[in-house]
């Protein structure tokens, strides 16, 4: 498959959550064409056993990569703790892989903590994917891991202000005096200004999409593939599974990317 600097980027995700993710590539990218794909008909991925986020993820990734993507980018820490693996070992050599937890964990940010808090989806912690990534390259850190059921679906319905503090409270007071927090799950990006808020700024929340995009960007221009020049007529495509788009989910494309933007359906039985 013949690729170039023109090729889109595909960005999945189980839903909202990638949108931040594809937002700050098109800032710091702003010529790049770009593919969303939320499977919002099986959301939230969290909740799911490995065997399904393994079989639906290799499930996008292939669509994704029939749309000849240059790049794919996994924007769903779910997929990536349980199957990145398998999605590198099916495109190894083909095209390029980005993931929302590597760039992330090797980042020299964590050398000046100590105690580090992790809110994450159920199959996030059960995978054990971010204690071991961490501690590979710094032993040192105490690290703190909480599970965070409710929060992806209160976030991909669009949250009620005064329910969503409540639950922020709830979970944020299983800690005690963590220097930093990862918010292990990229919907809960939408809650970073609430959640630092309830810290009162005192805790560090590590601003994931620069440090991700950053990467990407990289990555990009070392294998000639940054798009250095507009394409015209170029729209942002969006791919949902779902029969109706939510509406925080089109008021968020629409606040985020403010341009011409396209919605198609997909049917994974039609894959």
């Amino acid at each position: 498959m013949k690729i170039s600097s023109y090729s889109p980027i595909g960005i999945f995700d189980s839903g909202i959550g990638g949108l931040l993710i594809a937002k700050e590539i098109k800032t710091h990218m702003p010529n790049e064409c770009i593919i969303y794909f939320g499977d919002t008909k099986n959301m939230p991925y969290g909740d799911k056993s490995k065997e399904f986020i393994r079989n639906h993820s290799i499930k996008i990734a292939s669509f994704l990569y029939k749309k000849k993507c240059k790049a794919i980018v996994i924007a769903c820490n779910s997929i990536t703790s349980n199957a990145l693996d398998l999605i590198q070992k099916e495109f190894y050599k083909k095209i390029l892989i980005f993931n929302v937890i590597d760039p992330i964990v090797k980042n020299k940010i964590f050398l000046s903590s100590k105690k580090i808090g992790i809110i994450a989806t159920p199959a996030t912690i059960r995978s054990n994917f971010y204690q071991k990534k961490i501690k590979k390259y710094f032993p040192h850190l105490e690290i703190i891991q909480i599970s965070t059921a409710l929060l992806a679906v209160i976030i991909e319905n669009g949250f009620e202000k005064k329910k969503i503090n409540s639950i922020i409270e709830y979970y944020l007071n299983h800690f005690q005096s963590i220097d930093t927090l990862l918010l292990a799950c990229t919907h809960y990006l939408f809650l970073k200004n609430k959640i630092d808020n309830f810290y009162h700024g005192k805790v560090r929340l590590i601003n994931i999409p620069k440090i991700v995009v950053q990467e990407i960007k990289n990555k990009l221009l070392e294998n000639n593939l940054l798009c250095l020049h507009p394409k015209w007529n170029n729209p942002t495509v969006f791919y949902t599974t779902s029969n109706s788009i939510s509406p925080f989910f089109n008021e968020q494309v629409r606040i985020l990317f403010g341009e011409k933007i396209l919605f198609k359906k997909y049917f994974f039985n039609l894959f």
